[in-house]
């Protein structure tokens, strides 16, 4: 399932000259591990081939020619990407499980939706700075991963 997933986001990509952005999900299951989660929750997130997705998407994207950035997790499912506003309160967030509901401009959207779409603002950020994507600290912490050699 994985090659068939990453050979139709590295066509697409391709098709459309765009670059993959992915958050970065380095050492997710240990993290995840740590928190209490029942044995059916905990087989899911650990049967979960995140890896394999990303190593099959890097070398595809490596011999197609797209650039593959990867995104740091933190805020992009509590940041709204409509106006980008982020709760003032340090521990609080506008997310409320599935739901995302913006306390400023009163955006409301899937909360995994708005996170996918922060994290293609802070890719396109970073594969074309002078677009409109999204500006912020984090935009200077993405990794970009033009070649296959850097997705290890």
């Amino acid at each position: 399932m994985n090659h068939n997933i990453s050979k139709q986001l590295v066509q697409d990509a391709k098709a459309q000259n765009a670059a993959l952005a992915f958050e970065d999900l380095t050492n997710i299951r240990e993290s995840l591990n740590q928190k209490p989660r029942n044995k059916v929750e905990r087989r899911r997130t650990n049967n979960w081939a995140f890896y394999q997705l990303r190593v099959f998407v890097g070398y595809k994207a490596a011999i197609a020619g797209v650039a593959v950035i990867f995104v740091p997790p933190a805020y992009t499912s509590q940041t709204c990407n409509r106006c980008g506003h982020l709760h003032p309160v340090k521990g609080k967030s506008y997310r409320n499980g599935k739901r995302f509901k913006c306390g400023h401009c009163g955006f409301e959207h899937d909360a995994d939706i708005n996170a996918a779409k922060n994290i293609a603002a802070l890719g396109l950020s970073v594969s074309q700075p002078e677009s409109p994507g999204m500006s912020c600290q984090l935009a200077g912490q993405m990794t970009l991963f033009p070649t296959i050699q850097n997705c290890g």
